[in-house]
């Protein structure tokens, strides 16, 4: 279990992360989206034991991550700009993490790097952006981590690899007991692989949780009616937005569907129809109620 308790973070006078409080199981990948700015890099850092935090406690199985070497082996981060030794090929990295960390697999890299199309014997240097995030990926699996933090992983990878390389996140992550953490802003492929995600804004974590419980809290409701009605007919429902174009209204609210329902067909309208919102569409309503760009 990754955990990070009341986590408190500054660069000088800033505040990048405050009192930020998260619990990870294994098996599980949770996506952190946020604004930019928001302290998306400062926490993963803070869970890899890269920062120690002014306040609260990340912990690893309830050891301290920053304190523990034990822990610090366990855990993989993944900046968004990779970083080698100079000169090396996949070959002497592979040496090189070997001698670090125990857990570290020379055959299950061949087979990544195989399975990616990833040279063993030419520099990493001489690779491509997009190539140089494939080797990195391949030489943190076959690290075979507990933890793996992932910040804008994804980005520089064509689609193909994009997909092939989460169908093997997935995959490590299920079958394996891998806690996977991905940041960024790609709600799409948030959607895509994740089972939970958090917001983080201003150095704050809300509304994090489970995905499909999350995606069913906020929704949109289309409805029609004879006669044109006021705002104050929905006032009741709390809605978030709400939107007219003609007799054609679109609600957009975080209340119980059945009392929506309820209230929405004592009002005796022609048309209703009720619909999901995208996670993107999540992420900018609750941005929005964060008042943030408005």
């Amino acid at each position: 279990m990754l955990t990070a308790t009341n986590i408190q973070k500054r660069f000088g006078s800033k505040l990048a992360l405050n009192h930020v409080n998260i619990q990870l199981n294994e098996g599980h990948v949770f996506g952190l989206l946020g604004t930019n700015g928001a302290g998306k890099s400062t926490l993963l850092r803070v869970l890899s034991g890269i920062l120690r935090p002014e306040g609260g406690t990340a912990s690893l199985d309830d050891k301290p991550i920053y304190d523990t070497p034990s822990s610090l082996q366990d855990i993989c981060y993944l900046s968004d700009e990779p970083a080698f030794l100079y000169s090396a090929t996949m070959s002497s990295m592979g040496s090189f993490q070997r001698a670090y960390y125990p857990a570290h697999d020379d055959q299950r890299l061949k087979e990544l790097c195989q399975t990616f199309s990833l040279p063993m014997d030419e520099r990493i240097h001489s690779f491509s952006k997009g190539t140089q995030k494939r080797a990195q990926l391949c030489l943190a699996l076959a690290r075979r981590p507990k933890v793996l933090l992932c910040d804008e992983t994804f980005d520089g990878l064509d689609p193909v690899m994009r997909e092939a390389f989460k169908r093997k996140l997935s995959e490590e992550t299920y079958d394996r007991g891998l806690i996977t953490v991905l940041a960024g802003h790609n709600q799409q492929e948030m959607e895509d692989i994740c089972d939970q995600v958090g917001f983080l804004h201003e150095g704050e974590l809300f509304a994090a949780g489970d995905l499909d419980s999350m995606l069913r809290d906020v929704f949109k409701v289309q409805c029609a009616f004879d006669e044109p009605l006021e705002n104050r007919d929905f006032e009741c429902l709390h809605p978030l937005h709400v939107q007219r174009q003609g007799r054609l209204c679109v609600l957009t609210m975080k209340e119980d569907p059945d009392q929506a329902r309820a209230h929405l067909e004592s009002l005796h309208p022609v048309f209703m129809e009720f619909l999901p919102l995208s996670l993107e569409e999540v992420f900018i309503v609750e941005m929005e109620e964060k008042g943030y760009a408005n």
